[in-house]
């Protein structure tokens, strides 16, 4: 900061001392345009050493000497305290609190008084020592009126830049203080999941295994505890990944995605035959009508994971019988993916924040366990790849839409995929 204002209050002095010279030819106040001259070169001199150079601490500290010789001279030889000399006094001492360095000003600002206290007590101790330079009435005027004026100018300045730089730096500190409010309560959420929806399955995990171990069960009991152990431990491998996912975004500050070219039919032929055998384990049927043609801009790895997220969701809150589908159509220059199903729907109470964080556990059809992470993280990946995601729910099914830019004309071939910094995770 100290060096904007330097550099502007340079800039301020240039351009007004070739109107002092013009003003002192009309005034005609003697030694006046040969010291206006030289300080004219000195500041042009130190604004190319602090600008360009970068040597801000010695162009201040050189120009502040310069300056309290100039105001002493032009104290003596235009008329004393009788001339604008000492409005010159005031200007400087702001001007030097506000771009001095440290605690330099500690000693530049007790200088600036006392060599202005020293010399308003000589002209009055010395009435003689320092002669009226004016010649008239007019010129006296018209010389502090123009003096005045670019004191006020420069004091404008350096005031009005302080008092926006202070309000920036408020701005700043209170979405700091925002967003560190934001992030602490996104951690207390974490750890209520860390402590109590990944403690639970983890407890019914162990509880399995030991009656595995501790008592001798028939074929069809043995068979009955697998399955649901390796349903507990799907749910919360889904759960983990989620967490994962999101809190290594989080951290990481800005995950940049990789934008390519994307086929979406061979893209997400996986994510989708994988859901099947989910959906296919509750009778649920799950249909793909992706356009085997669809080419969006996006990435990989994200488009993936939104995917799987939402056909998981749309597998857990649809009852047995019932039917999901997947489409993927070009419209109006997007390219539209819609999950739908004729599940249980979202509760219109909880729908403004289903895209939030929340601590409060969901339960699906079969009593599936989840806590709504997966859907904040589609929102987020989505808007990452400059897409975005939308809703609409009620009693009779739920459907999402994601709309992503579609590839150019000339790239709706199927691409290799690259391999994407973001990690594997199925929910």
């Amino acid at each position: 900061m100290q060096g904007l204002i330097f550099n502007r209050v340079c800039l301020i002095i240039l351009a007004a001392i070739p109107l002092s010279l013009v003003i002192n030819a009309f005034t005609k106040l003697p030694y006046v345009s040969e010291t206006l001259l030289g300080f004219f070169v000195a500041t042009a001199a130190l604004y190319y050493n602090s600008r360009v150079l970068g040597n801000l601490k010695s162009s201040v500290i050189i120009f502040a000497v310069i300056l309290h010789g100039a105001l002493i001279f032009n104290y003596i030889f235009n008329s004393g305290v009788e001339g604008p000399s000492l409005i010159l006094f005031l200007v400087s001492l702001i001007f030097i609190i506000a771009v001095m360095p440290n605690k330099h000003y500690l000693f530049w600002v007790p200088l600036n008084l006392s060599v202005a206290a020293v010399l308003i007590s000589l002209d009055y101790a010395y009435p003689d020592f320092i002669q009226n330079s004016y010649h008239t009435r007019k010129g006296l005027f018209t010389d502090t009126a123009f003096t005045y004026g670019v004191a006020m100018s420069c004091i404008a300045f350096v005031l009005t830049f302080i008092l926006r730089s202070y309000q920036k730096e408020r701005n700043k500190a209170i979405l700091a203080v925002d967003a560190l409010e934001e992030a602490n309560e996104t951690k207390t959420k974490l750890l209520s999941i860390l402590s109590h929806d990944l403690k639970a399955p983890l407890n019914s995990i162990q509880s399995f295994l030991e009656v595995l171990a501790d008592y001798d069960l028939d074929e069809e009991e043995k068979t009955n505890i697998q399955a649901r152990l390796l349903k507990e431990t799907k749910n919360t491998q889904n759960m983990l990944a989620n967490m994962l996912s999101w809190t290594k975004a989080q951290m990481e500050g800005s995950i940049r995605p990789e934008m390519v070219h994307v086929n979406l039919y061979d893209t997400l032929k996986v994510a989708v035959s994988i859901q099947k055998v989910a959906a296919g384990e509750k009778s649920i049927t799950l249909e793909n009508q992706i356009d085997r043609s669809l080419c969006v801009f996006a990435d990989v790895e994200m488009i993936k994971l939104v995917v799987r997220n939402l056909l998981n969701n749309a597998v857990k809150f649809t009852k047995s019988g019932g039917t999901i589908t997947i489409s993927a159509k070009a419209k109006k220059g997007h390219g539209l993916i819609t999950v739908s199903d004729n599940g249980i729907g979202i509760p219109a109470d909880k729908q403004p924040e289903i895209f939030g964080l929340s601590t409060a556990a969901s339960y699906g059809t079969a009593n599936e366990k989840g806590v709504g992470l997966g859907l904040k993280l589609c929102k987020e990946f989505t808007a990452l790849q400059g897409g975005d995601i939308s809703f609409a729910s009620s009693d009779t099914g739920t459907e999402f839409t994601i709309v992503l830019p579609l590839c150019s004309e000339h790239s709706q071939l199927p691409v290799e995929e690259p391999v994407s910094p973001m990690m594997e995770t199925v929910n």
